[in-house]
């Protein structure tokens, strides 16, 4: 479902009005030389389009719940935190390495935090394996697809450091609106003047700078620290060296680095830039091997087996074929750490959407995930986002048609989540917990698929009831503790 057309509206300006606003006083990465004069007008209009693009104004298969009527999200971010943030503490400090070359990481041993090396890692990535790096950050997960050939040593020394756990619970310290990007990467400070690793390795060759880059100080004064970019024009305050290009980030995780950009805060004590009006923490960065059998290959023309043991997929490379027979009874239970959750999908009046929930259920779509959202004020928890663990989520490759409007909301319902554009939900969902679902009845479009028992609607109602407001969340909140979705089975009945 869609955040309000006005809301979003608001947001993309603020990006706009900020990127404008500082022209004279970029904000910096600390490595030395002359800061850039002008920002010409290309950009904010490259801004905007890129905005829209990303939030899918009334287009494409995201999977935003729409705000109550009169109900705004905090787009002032300097009003919002009472002045300009304070950063918050570094991490514990890690162990040290003092070998003469650093081993690589051991997955197999327990975690051994390093914050300290004598000298850099040997050769730790397969040249014949592609990897992705996953952020997992307070405000989504921001996944990576790393470029080896682009700077080896640089790729494969960020990788060890986050098997190091080097990264773990340090801070976006900086956002630069104007410049077009955010930093963060330092354990030490959880600031620019952090001292690094205590190695550097060859930045590889200089490419053209685009938006979505993961770039990297291999060298200098800033070695080890991090920056993600959002605009095709990166352009910091003062002239930097030493910067490797780690890779791509997938186009569904750039929504979260501009969040992280909307809530910049200017810092009033001098011209250089801010930082984001809540702490942004990364709390982890996994790096994942990649399978090089496409998740997406599967046959879409066969269905998954009934009893779950199928292959867990992810992507698709299109709508799942009818799998359910409309004469029998289906039951999706939600194993969750807060309870479990029986729904009887509605095979009857909405058998596309029961079915498409049902079959990437029985391809372990679900599981694992996190109800990600609960709106106390519509009285709705939103989940099913796997790749991003947010309503950014790119979802399975594919949208669902629309069984229907004029639906009405009542309390039990699991709903599917869409934008404001027909035809576009695909994977996402809600349920319907209170009778305050049904301010969403003057909008009608989003496709109710099941109703949950009684005993199921109470272990929703706690989960509401444990709402937490996150000022950094544009929608507003999620559960804590976190709520995970364990697993979805589905059962079948005469």
């Amino acid at each position: 479902m869609a955040t309000s057309k006005r809301q979003r509206q608001r947001e993309r300006r603020q990006v706009v009005q900020q990127r404008a606003k500082v022209t004279a006083t970029r904000g910096r990465i600390r490595s030395g030389g002359v800061r850039v004069a002008l920002i010409a007008l290309a950009i904010v209009v490259a801004v905007l389009v890129l905005w829209l693009t990303l939030r899918g104004d009334d287009e494409g298969g995201g999977g935003d719940v729409a705000t109550a009527p009169g109900e705004t999200a905090v787009t002032d971010a300097a009003s919002a935190s009472g002045g300009f943030p304070e950063l918050p503490p570094p991490p514990a400090p890690g162990g040290e390495l003092s070998e003469a070359v650093t081993p690589c990481p051991d997955p197999a041993e327990p975690a051994f935090r390093v914050t300290q090396f004598e000298a850099a890692p040997g050769e730790c990535l397969d040249p014949e394996i592609d990897y992705t790096a996953v952020f997992d950050t307070s405000l989504g997960r921001i996944r990576v697809a790393l470029d080896p050939q682009a700077a080896p040593e640089a790729v494969n020394a960020f990788a060890v450091l986050a098997g190091y756990d080097y990264y773990d619970g340090t801070a976006i310290f900086y956002t630069d609106p104007t410049g077009g990007y955010i930093q963060g990467g330092s354990p030490h400070t959880n600031s620019a003047d952090d001292p690094g690793p205590g190695f550097t390795v060859d930045p590889g060759e200089a490419v053209e700078y685009k938006a979505g880059q993961l770039l990297w100080s291999a060298q200098g004064d800033s070695t080890g620290q991090f920056l993600l970019l959002a605009y095709d024009e990166f352009l910091p305050s003062e002239p930097v060296s030493g910067l490797a290009t780690l890779g791509q980030i997938e186009d569904s995780s750039l929504a979260v680095v501009l969040d992280a950009l909307v809530m910049h805060v200017d810092d009033p004590a001098t011209a250089f830039g801010g930082r984001p009006s809540e702490s942004v923490i990364v709390h982890s960065i996994d790096i994942q091997a990649t399978d090089p059998t496409p998740e997406g290959s599967i046959d879409v023309s066969a269905c998954p087996p009934a009893d779950g043991s199928g292959p867990t997929v992810l992507d698709f490379d299109g709508p799942q074929p009818m799998c359910l027979d409309r004469s029998k009874q289906y039951t999706a239970v939600f194993d969750t750490t807060a309870g479990e959750m029986r729904i009887d999908l509605d095979t009857v009046n909405t058998p596309i959407t029961a079915n498409n929930f049902a079959v990437l259920a029985r391809y372990h779509y679900y599981d694992d995930t996190l109800l990600f959202r609960t709106d106390p004020g519509i009285g709705i928890i939103q989940g099913g986002a796997p790749h991003t663990n947010s309503p950014s989520d790119p979802g399975p490759g594919y949208t669902i048609v629309d069984e229907g409007s004029g639906f009405t909301y009542e309390p039990g319902q699991i709903v599917m989540a869409r934008t404001g554009a027909p035809n576009s939900a695909s994977a996402q969902f809600f349920f319907a917990v209170n009778e305050k679902t049904a301010v969403l009845n003057s909008q009608g479009t989003y496709v109710v698929f099941g109703q949950m028992d009684e005993q199921s609607l109470t272990v929703a109602e706690d989960i509401l009831a444990s709402h937490v407001d996150q000022p950094g969340n544009r929608l507003g909140g999620a559960p804590e503790p976190q709520v995970i979705v364990k697993s979805v089975t589905i059962e079948e009945s005469e």
